[in-house]
């Protein structure tokens, strides 16, 4: 980014950390999350052997899951031991014990107590709702649970602090490199601010709800044609770039199984219907995306060209 844009840009407003002094922190480090990270599967295999360990374990909000204005539904779980029920964990959830005595201790584990043991500062995880920042990735979550990965999250976090950040000016400035309490907010007057909060929101409930047809899309081809225990390859996660041919191509090479004859036209038109209602989820966001980048230039004082000029 050009040096005098830049500058510029950062005038705008007061840094974020003046607004919001106690409310940003980094996420759960990333290693330690890959460590006692689980999926579903895993998790519900430990609750169904000790259902008394399922308040340690907890819905994941992972940086790898991270999309522009949502976090993914991946189904992610983390184990979440406070320091407080470490000691007697081994009496009293055994398997539990047993399970992360198994797991390879992350680089720089702590020395002064079991290394899986989670943080003082995240035994209360941020209030939400919660801005999530990764890169140039900004994602607004209304879960309560960890926030895990190479992210920055802010806590009781204003929809109009989503707007400026998930822009495409608030991108230009994370992509240049600038920490997420350094962003600059400007003061915008009370409707402004409203509307564009409120254009943040529905473009992050309308991301949310595309992202759930992708993947509940994705689910009935496995369960329809798949065998137990198969993934879906690239192709099939991203079905809805795919005509009804390639679709069926993409079943035959991913699934190792065919789409019988007779419930071909049945899929055809399934598939037909879902490729229309995600096109047009992508139109509406991509409408809403225009608006708030053109509402936030205009409180930068900038032109949405000025950021792609060299």
């Amino acid at each position: 980014m050009d040096t005098t844009l830049r500058a510029r840009l950062l005038g705008a407003g007061p840094p974020l950390r003046e607004l919001a002094p106690t409310q940003i922190r980094p996420a759960l480090p990333a290693a330690l999350t890959a460590a006692l990270r689980l999926t579903r599967a895993e998790r519900d295999r430990l609750v169904i052997f000790d259902p008394t360990v399922a308040p340690l374990i907890c819905p994941l909000s992972d940086a790898q899951d991270l999309a522009l204005w949502h976090v993914g539904a991946a189904g992610r779980w983390l184990i979440a031991v406070p320091a407080s029920r470490a000691a007697d964990l081994p009496a009293r959830h055994p398997h539990l014990a047993r399970y992360l005595a198994t797991l390879p201790a992350p680089p720089a584990a702590a020395p002064t107590q079991p290394w899986w043991v989670l943080p003082a500062d995240w035994e209360r995880p941020p209030e939400a709702p919660r801005i999530i920042v990764s890169g140039a990735l900004v994602a607004w979550d209304e879960t309560t649970g960890p926030v895990g990965g190479s992210a920055t999250v802010i806590a009781a976090a204003d929809p109009y602090w989503l707007a400026l950040l998930a822009s495409a000016v608030g991108r230009a400035l994370l992509a240049a490199g600038l920490a997420v309490e350094d962003m600059p907010i400007p003061d915008a007057p009370g409707p402004a601010r409203a509307n564009l909060a409120g254009l943040a929101l529905s473009a992050a409930t309308l991301a949310a709800r595309r992202d759930e047809l992708e993947r509940a899309v994705t689910r009935r081809l496995v369960a329809d044609f798949g065998p137990p225990g198969i993934q879906p390859g690239p192709r099939l996660r991203r079905w809805w770039e795919l005509s009804f041919d390639e679709l069926h191509a993409a079943v035959n090479e991913e699934l190792h199984n065919d789409i019988p004859e007779r419930y071909r036209p049945t899929w055809a038109e399934i598939h037909a219907d879902e490729r229309a209602t995600h096109a047009d989820a992508s139109a509406r966001l991509a409408d809403l995306e225009r608006a708030i980048d053109a509402q936030v230039a205009a409180l930068f004082e900038v032109e949405p060209g000025d950021l792609t000029r060299k």
